[in-house]
């Protein structure tokens, strides 16, 4: 066979191609723009919120979500905050001041889901 050639040139007659793959993982370099709130230490007796985006079957999740913590933490209030829309309290282009303080004023912890 050739030399110099690869493996493949020399079975295939077929030149080497380079193929590069980047990470999607990378590390990006964002500026802090806000302080995270403290973690709680348990869940018993606080008021949980479900916070549902309306997007198909997200609803279906935070409702097994609910009945798990409800079982696992029966002192806890379970409160779904199903018709506020996750996309109006997250985003600070649209937030819906009202919306947000809804959620805030009546919820300890909060924990949202989208779907699809």
């Amino acid at each position: 066979m050739a030399e110099g050639l690869s493996r493949r040139e020399q079975v295939f007659g077929v030149k080497s191609r380079t193929t590069q793959v980047y990470n999607p993982t990378g590390a990006v370099m964002a500026e802090r723009i806000a302080n995270f709130a403290p973690r709680i230490d348990a869940f018993d007796g606080k008021r949980i919120g479900l916070l549902w985006n309306s997007k198909p079957n997200g609803d279906f999740y935070l409702n097994r979500v609910a009945e798990l913590l409800s079982q696992r933490f029966p002192s806890s209030k379970i409160i779904k905050f199903y018709e506020t829309h996750a996309a109006e309290t997250a985003n600070p282009d649209k937030k819906s001041d009202a919306a947000l303080d809804l959620v805030v004023q009546n919820a300890d912890v909060v924990i949202s889901a989208q779907g699809d």
